[in-house]
C-alpha cells in the first residue's frame, strides 16, 4: 500500500489538523494564523515525481523524545547503509510528491503524519519563500567557510 505525501494532506482540512498540531507542537500557538495560511497554501500545490521516501521515527535522548522526519532516496554511503536527509530545506511541492515508507504509514495515523511533516516542513517558516532564504544563506556561509580553509 503505497501512498504520496499530498494523498494523506488532501484528505485533512485545517479544522481537522489545528487541534492535533497544537497537540503536538504547543509553541505554534501563537503562530496559528500563519499556519492556517501555510496550509491552505501547501494543499494547492502540485507535486512533481520524488524518489525520496519519508519517513517518521520517534527518537529518546536523555532530555527529550521527538519525533524526527528524515527521507531516503536509496543512496548508498561510504559504509553500504542506505542515507537519510533532513528534508526541513525541501521546496513543499517536492514533500508532497514523496512516498511515505511503509514503517511510518503503519506507526503513525494519517493527521499525525501530516503534523510531523508540516512542522518539519515549515521549519524555516510559514511561506514558501523562507525555505529558499534558508537555503541561499546555508549556501553563502558553506561557501565563506569553504574559501577561508583554503586560505
Amino acid at each position: 500500500m503505497r501512498k504520496k505525501l499530498n494523498e494523506i494532506v488532501s484528505r485533512y482540512t485545517w479544522s481537522e489538523v489545528e487541534p492535533i498540531f497544537l497537540e503536538l507542537y504547543p509553541k505554534e500557538k501563537r503562530k496559528r494564523k500563519r499556519a492556517r495560511q501555510a496550509w491552505e497554501y501547501i494543499q494547492s500545490l502540485e507535486p512533481p515525481p520524488s524518489d525520496m521516501r519519508l519517513y517518521i521515527e520517534l527518537r529518546k535522548d536523555p532530555e527529550e523524545s521527538y519525533h524526527d522526519v528524515f527521507g531516503k532516496d536509496g543512496s548508498l554511503g561510504d559504509n553500504g547503509q542506505e542515507e537519510t536527509y533532513a528534508l526541513f530545506l525541501v521546496d513543499w511541492d517536492e514533500w508532497l510528491g514523496m512516498e511515505i515508507a511503509a514503517d511510518t504509514l503503519e506507526q503513525y495515523a494519517g493527521l499525525h503524519i501530516v503534523c510531523h511533516c508540516f512542522w518539519e516542513m515549515t521549519w524555516c517558516g510559514y511561506v514558501v519563500e523562507s525555505v529558499r532564504k534558508y537555503r541561499e544563506k546555508l549556501a553563502r556561509v558553506s561557501k565563506e567557510e569553504t574559501r577561508n580553509l583554503e586560505e
